[in-house]
């Protein structure tokens, strides 16, 4: 519990700061990568922030073990051997700190499902499918234009203040009851049926997940509203993609029609078209930019990179593998089970550790730098110590006891 903790804290201040130093360099790579490439970047460190586990990479030197004629290297990585955890016989601050997190964790689950089942259920009420042919002619071409198979229902909601997409499973789209001209209203839909066919509600699943594990985390709260406006960005550029000047302000116009009317409904589970007026004017600045953009792969590469980097960050969550103290090798006990196939045992009671391999037999008191081999008492170069909640012992002694050299 202790690792997992120290991993989720560390992941959570390394990505924070990975995710606040790219939220400040969107606003210049915008203006040379298109925002759809910058969009999915995102989703990075969104699954950094849900897996806090990364890769590492150990630069101790390596030692290693004679037995005969054979040579055996040392686990060098923690995550190779089963390392005896010392189990502490009151609740820890780590214990406590778990606790906290994981009942955090379901207080966020809970009030977002809450949130989201009134909010369905509210648009169920106040909602009325659409029949005009018309409409449905639109919606229909649209599908087909798009290669959208799937059968995408419309409403009309008075609750609702702009139109939206709802439904992971059984998509749904909403529209209020304002009045838009029949050409606006071709982009509005074409809008929430890019959200559908690019799965941006899947999307915001994931995004409320690295939420919900980091809810104590005011970054991430940022990290999530800035992905929602590049959402809606990037959507936006594909809508008018290949279309001219007049068709732009078109667009432009129709989304500055319907975010007058502030929604009533809001929920993290669906696309929307409102936001704050700066927002709003990067919208319309990137709806009207017509240059040509590049995909920002190499931008994506690097944030992986990075990502992937952080494990070496903090060490605070790594117990060493090799302890030098008294001209001694301190390693954690599970590595001596691995590489001796030996048969380790540790009485918490007693405090003692007692390893079998063969018809010998070594047993070990923590704290305590007297080995005992068949009886015979041997002085230590080290005692026993516990780092990091796990039982280290000196290596060369232990080896020594058995036989076997080290190199």
């Amino acid at each position: 519990m202790q690792y997992f903790m120290i991993s989720l804290f560390t992941a959570s201040v390394t990505m924070s700061a990975l995710a606040l130093i790219y939220m400040v360099c969107t606003s210049f790579l915008v203006k040379r990568y298109s925002e759809k490439g910058l969009y999915y970047t995102w989703l990075v460190i969104v699954i950094g922030l849900i897996i806090p586990f990364r890769p590492r990479w150990n630069i101790s030197p390596v030692f290693q073990m004679q037995i005969s004629n054979e040579t055996l290297p040392f686990a060098q990585t923690i995550e190779r051997a089963a390392l005896y955890p010392v189990i502490a016989t009151s609740i820890s601050w780590w214990q406590i700190a778990a606790a906290v997190w994981f009942i955090g964790v379901v207080i966020f689950l809970f009030y977002h499902a809450l949130k989201h089942y009134r909010f369905v259920k509210t648009t169920k009420r106040w909602s009325e499918v659409i029949m005009d042919e018309q409409i449905l002619g639109l919606l229909k071409n649209l599908r087909k234009e798009m290669n959208i198979t799937k059968r995408i229902e419309i409403y009309v909601c008075s609750s609702a203040g702009s139109p939206m997409l709802i439904g992971l499973f059984k998509p749904r789209i909403f529209i209020p009851t304002v009045e838009i001209a029949h050409d606006e209203l071709r982009y509005i839909l074409k809008h929430e049926l890019v959200h559908y066919k690019r799965k941006d509600l899947l999307y915001k699943y994931v995004v409320l997940v690295a939420t919900a594990i980091h809810w104590f985390n005011p970054a991430v709260y940022l990290v999530a509203n800035e992905i929602a406006n590049l959402c809606e960005m990037s959507c936006d550029v594909e809508v008018v993609k290949n279309a001219d000047a007049d068709v732009r302000q078109l667009y432009s116009e129709a989304i500055i029609g319907v975010v007058k009317y502030k929604s009533k409904l809001k929920t993290a589970l669906s696309t929307s078209y409102y936001g704050c007026k700066n927002s709003i004017k990067k919208r319309i600045s990137s709806i009207m930019d017509m240059t040509g953009k590049r995909m920002s792969i190499a931008i994506a590469c690097m944030a992986i990179f990075i990502t992937c980097g952080t494990g070496l960050v903090f060490a605070a969550n790594v117990i060493p593998t090799q302890i030098f103290e008294n001209d001694g090798i301190l390693v954690p006990l599970g590595t001596v089970s691995e590489e001796l196939d030996a048969q380790v045992d540790l009485d918490l009671l007693t405090q003692t550790v007692t390893v079998v391999r063969g018809d010998i037999t070594v047993t070990m008191q923590i704290g305590s730098n007297i080995l005992s081999r068949n009886g015979e008492q041997i002085t230590l170069d080290a005692p026993l110590q516990i780092v990091g909640g796990r039982v280290v012992v000196p290596i060369r002694n232990i080896a020594e006891s058995f036989g076997i050299e080290i190199d």
